[in-house]
């Protein structure tokens, strides 16, 4: 494997958010089975323990060209997806598995098991794919796993325990990180908004080299670095609070906000905050082009685009899900957002009717799959729902596979 491969892509031209011709793609493989293949959708299904995989069809839309059983290796409720810089392999993190599993995109096989703890949530390659940093939340740690490519080996060598960092505690686990253009992880805390928090870490000796306290820096919910730009967004996300029988609590809100980090220097500044017009802000995507960052809130199914030279609001998505009724338990719930790497489509995870994590309030939806969006005119395009009519399909983390080359930033880190 070439660890100096990169994600990074560079645009060749100053053109609009969701031109298609911004990144053509080339060597595309033939296949007989529908698909296009010039990119692959992985999409997990935490409630069925599957991970669905789709790609362009040639006669327009898309169609589905492999799942993969994760429950025979004790791969329980798959939370998120994160590709190596060459795409080549693919690991996921296990929040009731207590597990990584790690495979081969290509031919899809497991090469590696790592047993990282209870309530493993997110991991990721660093930068140069030589380890993998793992948010632990029920262990309320980071783990460090480092990488044998040659002999796919896997072997935990670090952690840094949240109980033992500054303006930390047992109650503020690691939730979601991403690297910002220094090498250093952002990490935000949680899982709740009131065990919210910042950390950051030095991976140049795997140390804590700031810590935010919820009450500086609330964040709880995704990360993701500017593509080119010393600026990192975080986003925090509170449920309407609800009483024990799940009803709202009349006069009581929710929260849906993200915040914008400054690294350009030493020490991480916060350098802007805003609303996400909505409850439960959660995941987010740069289009290609770097011409828009979307942002959704979960429980209301909604979201705006921000301009991310300005950090202003440039649009909204009235409706990631197509249903939309006034009751939180008739109306999708969106969770995570990937682009295509042509910059046509956003997909979107929906949660469907029996969330395995999150708020049952706001992640309880309708339609278990996930949406895709036409990037130019912001107009969903389809609704696609591999499990329908399966009890207990529940969509969580999506990540996208470029086959081929493409211009523009794929994903991080960048």
């Amino acid at each position: 494997m070439d660890n100096a491969a990169t994600r990074r892509r560079f645009l060749t031209g100053a053109v609009g958010a969701g031109a298609v011709a911004l990144a053509g793609c080339t060597n595309a493989p033939d296949t007989d089975d529908g698909s296009a293949r010039s990119y692959e959708i992985w999409a997990a299904d935490q409630g069925l323990n599957t991970i669905h995989i789709y790609a362009p069809a040639a006669a327009g839309g898309f169609a589905p060209v492999d799942v993969i059983d994760t429950a025979p290796d004790g791969g329980l409720v798959p939370h998120m997806l994160d590709f190596t810089s060459d795409y080549s392999h693919v690991a996921i993190p296990f929040t009731a598995g207590g597990r990584v599993l790690v495979y081969r995109t290509a031919d899809r096989q497991l090469i590696g098991n790592i047993e990282t703890g209870p309530g493993s949530h997110f991991a990721s390659f660093a930068p140069d794919d030589s380890y993998l940093t793992v948010d632990v939340i029920g262990e309320n740690r980071i783990a460090k796993v480092a990488i044998d490519w040659e002999a796919e080996r896997f072997a935990e060598v670090d952690e840094l325990v949240m109980a033992d960092v500054e303006h930390q505690s047992a109650d503020t686990d690691p939730v979601c990180h991403q690297y910002d253009h220094h090498g250093r992880s952002i990490h935000t805390l949680g899982p709740s908004y009131h065990d919210a928090g910042v950390v950051v870490v030095d991976h140049s000796d795997f140390s804590i080299a700031q810590s935010f306290p919820g009450e500086q820096l609330p964040a709880n919910c995704g990360t993701v670095p500017h593509p080119t730009a010393d600026k990192f967004y975080v986003t925090a996300g509170l449920p309407t609070p609800t009483d024990h029988d799940g009803v709202p609590v009349a006069g009581a809100s929710g929260v849906g906000e993200y915040y914008v980090l400054d690294t350009s220097g030493e020490t991480i500044e916060i350098a802007a905050q805003g609303s996400t017009e909505g409850i439960d802000a959660h995941g987010f995507w740069f289009t290609p082009d770097v011409g828009e960052l979307w942002v959704l809130n979960r429980e209301t199914n909604d979201g705006i685009i921000l301009d991310p030279d300005t950090n202003e609001q440039i649009g909204t998505i009235d409706a990631f899900g197509p249903a939309t009724a006034a009751d939180t338990a008739q109306r999708d719930s969106p969770d995570i957002m990937w682009a295509s790497p042509d910059g046509a489509y956003m997909f979107v995870t929906l949660r469907g009717q029996s969330p395995q994590s999150g708020d049952p309030h706001a992640a309880t939806g309708v339609n278990p799959g996930f949406a895709v969006f036409d990037i130019a005119t912001r107009e969903r395009v389809e609704t696609i729902v591999p499990a329908a009519g399966e009890a207990g399909s529940d969509f969580h983390g999506i990540g996208v596979r470029p086959i081929g080359s493409y211009s523009g930033y794929t994903s991080p880190p960048y």
